[in-house]
């Protein structure tokens, strides 16, 4: 996934494909600030996307076996040929597991299931907060999703929750609530993730719940049936092929290895300083390493 402790070494490989454009949710931590130059591409309603043959090709080179939708700075279900797109990656990537990686608020599309919801075999919904006042904080408008109804909507869609770590509603306390809220409309997966380029937050429940396992490095917990994992997207241990929204097909993610001016150049870390559209809100420290993109 381009940690920083990749160097491709890691026997767990995926794939992703990136979309940029305008988004329906303003997050600071958006991943997109650090790649100011996929501000100027829309590729919401480009068919094909650039590069995606061989995207495939280094798919099948990596043996992957799932590929992901996903934003560098918007949502995957704003992307207006998704029927076309997962037609295609199904035909030329026989038995592949496609998922989705959303906000959820277009799931429910005009009160009923968004048309391409059940295109995939798997889901995950990033929130922050169900406090509509922490959730506008940190994901800059609007009101969470309404999960339970989603949940209702989805049948057999494998679903998993990312609620990304803010100090907002890590300090506040806020954060228990939210994974109290989870286990309680059954939710069986929740990742807590590290964002890029804040402060690191650290695992908030090393010293709160016993450890109930590990799966790629990270640390699991458990409450009730829902399995909680810490998922600190520097360190764990996998690798992916990504395709960006401008063509360039990488086996790294140029984000988590430093300031990224031009899509797919990496500036040395060791003078790195966070320029981005929210810049106020973000203190990255830097690792004082260096580390290179390896462009396929």
């Amino acid at each position: 996934m381009g940690c920083l402790n990749s160097q491709g070494q890691f026997d767990h490989w995926f794939a992703n494909i990136h979309f940029s454009g305008p988004c329906n949710r303003a997050c600071y931590f958006c991943i997109g600030q650090h790649m100011p130059g996929v501000d100027p591409i829309n590729n919401l309603d480009t068919w094909p996307l650039p590069g995606l043959d061989r995207f495939v090709q280094e798919c099948k080179r990596a043996e992957v076996r799932e590929v992901n939708l996903t934003g560098s700075d918007t949502d995957p279900l704003l992307y207006r040929h998704l029927p076309q797109l997962c037609a295609y990656l199904r035909e030329n990537l026989p038995g592949i597991r496609l998922g989705i990686r959303t906000n959820g608020i277009l799931v429910k599309h005009r009160g009923q299931p968004h048309s391409a919801w059940s295109l995939f075999d798997k889901a995950s919904i990033s929130i922050t907060s169900f406090d509509g006042d922490l959730y506008r904080k940190t994901m800059g408008r609007g009101t969470p999703p309404d999960l339970a109804e989603i949940l209702n909507q989805s049948g057999g869609l494998d679903i998993k929750v990312n609620v990304v770590l803010c100090p907002e509603t890590v300090e506040s306390g806020d954060l228990w609530k939210t994974l109290t809220i989870l286990a309680g409309y059954g939710v069986k997966r929740v990742n807590l993730r590290e964002p890029y380029g804040q402060p690191r937050i650290g695992d908030p429940l090393a010293d709160r719940l016993p450890k109930w396992g590990e799966i790629f490095g990270m640390p699991q917990y458990q409450i009730g049936n829902t399995v909680i994992t810490y998922w600190d997207v520097h360190y764990v241990e996998v690798e992916s092929v990504n395709l960006y929204a401008n063509g360039l097909v990488s086996t790294t993610y140029p984000v988590s290895l430093g300031h990224d001016p031009t899509v797919g150049k990496v500036l040395d870390q060791t003078n790195f300083k966070a320029s981005g559209r929210q810049a106020s809100q973000w203190n990255f420290k830097n690792t004082g390493r260096k580390y290179h993109l390896a462009v396929i």
